[in-house]
């Protein structure tokens, strides 16, 4: 029996905040028991096995700071610090999760299927077992995204992941995202579009709107696209006034009505325009 069935047969509904900060400390007792778990291991994993895998988790997360001053190996390689117990961690988690999971298989080329097999077991378990629906789940040893898995992999984690230079707009993204799955939708718009927002101002070095049209015509030209690029953006800030929590309201005062498939549509395309400035910058910046 899950959790979920056991608030179900009890008559009590689990309330959202409470299980994702739940879920974030079963993510980082995770971390925590693999210490308890190959500690009688001895000297072959904590300074063989276990620095491996923080290296390997230090490549994919792209994080430098993975090594801090200590005596011990455990102290040199703190993955534990990389996880968050706010609620606002969460994606983080989910994507720092994956990143432990994928640095645990390079130990089995080295006869460590055991920490591969004890992770994913563990994995598996904190997902399932919380009782509310958080947008995620298994695909065989994968977290995965429920939704368009396509999309979600390179407009959702890869996004993510690229942000982490630019922390203010990856807030705003991972916001938008956690607004999206409580069902409130202006906010997820008004994130995204934040989001978006931000990083332009970053991008163009300038505290401008990107509701301006001279800021939408300099991005363009940075990017070195065609005009009728600006008309998309030009509709992307028009959604945004007519459905965010900031505007979205008829000239009665009454909230405009949202359906999620619209919401979805944005966040996508939220996404697809950040994956378009991050990568085009990075191909302009090394070339």
């Amino acid at each position: 029996m899950n959790l979920r069935s056991i608030y179900e047969q009890l008559g009590m509904e689990a309330k959202y905040e409470e299980e994702i900060a739940k879920l974030n400390n079963r993510i980082i007792l995770i971390v925590d028991n693999i210490y308890a778990r190959f500690y009688g291991m001895g000297k072959p994993f904590f300074e063989e096995v276990y620095p491996r895998l923080a290296a390997e988790f230090a490549f994919l997360t792209g994080e430098s700071k993975i090594y801090s001053s200590g005596v011990m190996g455990i102290q040199k390689l703190p993955l534990r610090d990389f996880f968050r117990r706010d609620k606002e961690g969460f994606y983080t988690n989910i994507l720092n999760l994956t990143f432990l999971l994928e640095a645990s298989k390079a130990m089995l080329s080295a006869d460590w299927n055991d920490l591969y097999e004890f992770i994913l077991v563990e994995a598996k378990r904190a997902i399932e077992t919380t009782p509310i629906d958080i947008g995620y789940s298994f695909s065989g040893d994968r977290i995965i995204k429920k939704g368009a898995k396509e999309l979600d992999e390179k407009l959702i984690l890869e996004n993510l992941m690229w942000l982490s230079k630019y922390p203010a707009s990856k807030e705003f993204f991972e916001n938008s995202l956690e607004y999206y799955l409580r069902k409130n939708y202006p906010d997820a718009i008004t994130n995204a579009y934040s989001s978006l927002e931000g990083l332009v101002k970053t991008f163009l070095n300038k505290d401008k709107r990107l509701d301006t049209d001279d800021i939408r015509k300099e991005l363009i030209n940075k990017l070195g696209l065609e005009g009728d690029w600006g008309q998309l953006l030009h509709f992307y800030c028009k959604l945004a006034h007519e459905f965010s929590s900031r505007h979205g309201k008829k000239e009665t005062g009454e909230k405009l009505p949202l359906a999620i498939e619209l919401v979805e549509f944005y966040i996508y395309i939220t996404g697809t325009f950040i994956r378009l400035i991050l990568t085009l910058s990075n191909k302009s910046n090394s070339g």
